[in-house]
């Protein structure tokens, strides 16, 4: 969750979102889900480790009515998430680098509403 106090240096106010993921690498393709997310990153949930420092592809479902979002980012940090599950899951953090002026609109579009539905009370429900 976003704070104001001086504990957090983000840039951009992240949301807890759940939106799907696929993440491309050098060697593989990664399917996971963001945990949270913000104009500038994401913590996604995934059952397979990606290094720190290594540039990905990724594609974020943000919406069912809207295409998939595309991003260039740089995975910051990638550590496991310990549970009951002996395979993971990993929590990887990502830099978002390159995302077109109407994927960056659809994300802080999706993140605005979900804070706005948070300090109201009520969430939104999206459309199937």
């Amino acid at each position: 969750m976003y704070t104001t106090s001086g504990t957090d240096r983000r840039k951009h106010p992240r949301a807890e979102i759940i939106c799907p993921v696929i993440m491309e690498t050098k060697r593989t393709v990664i399917s996971g889900e963001t945990q949270n997310i913000s104009a500038g990153g994401a913590l996604i949930r995934c059952r397979k480790r990606i290094r720190p420092n290594e540039v990905i592809n990724m594609f974020i479902s943000v919406s069912l009515l809207s295409p998939r979002v595309s991003v260039s980012a740089k995975v910051i940090r990638s550590s496991i998430s310990y549970s009951d599950n002996e395979a993971g899951p990993y929590g990887i953090g990502v830099e978002f680098r390159a995302v077109s002026g109407q994927d960056q609109e659809l994300i802080s579009t999706k993140i605005a509403r979900h804070l706005k539905s948070e300090n109201i009370g009520w969430r939104e429900e999206e459309p199937e």
